[in-house]
């Protein structure tokens, strides 16, 4: 009975790594708050920032192993609803060397004035 459940507890312990290895989105990307990245990476978000529109910022400077992704949306014409980002997915296809972003971008609404939105989004990517 004893060997029963430490064979038990062995097994499921290799599921639970082996489950957990395969969890690449997850782990693989990370929002950052922009006081968090390097100086490099905020001149090039406030160079490109007059303009609404999605980045992709990647550098071997400083053998820096990281890329950035920005999503903007700030700019706002006087009159128009402002936009925002939800359901940001990033997917990677090793087998084409791929990777996948996907995200929505939706419109606000009267309920929006009171709320803070994500139209300013920055993700590391390792």
């Amino acid at each position: 009975m004893r060997k029963m459940i430490y064979l038990l507890l062995i097994f499921c312990l290799v599921l639970t790594t082996t489950m957990g290895c395969n969890k690449e989105s997850d782990s693989e990307f990370s929002k950052v708050v922009r006081q968090d990245i390097p100086k490099r990476v905020q001149n090039f978000i406030d160079t490109n920032s007059e303009k609404n529109g999605v980045y992709l910022y990647s550098s071997n400077i400083d053998n820096d192993d990281y890329s950035y992704f920005f999503l903007n949306a700030i700019n706002v014409n006087q009159g128009d609803r402002a936009s925002f980002f939800t359901d940001v997915k990033f997917e990677i296809e090793e087998q084409e060397q791929t990777l996948k972003i996907s995200f929505n971008e939706e419109l606000t609404d009267d309920s929006y004035y009171t709320r803070k939105i994500d139209n300013m989004l920055i993700y590391k990517i390792k």
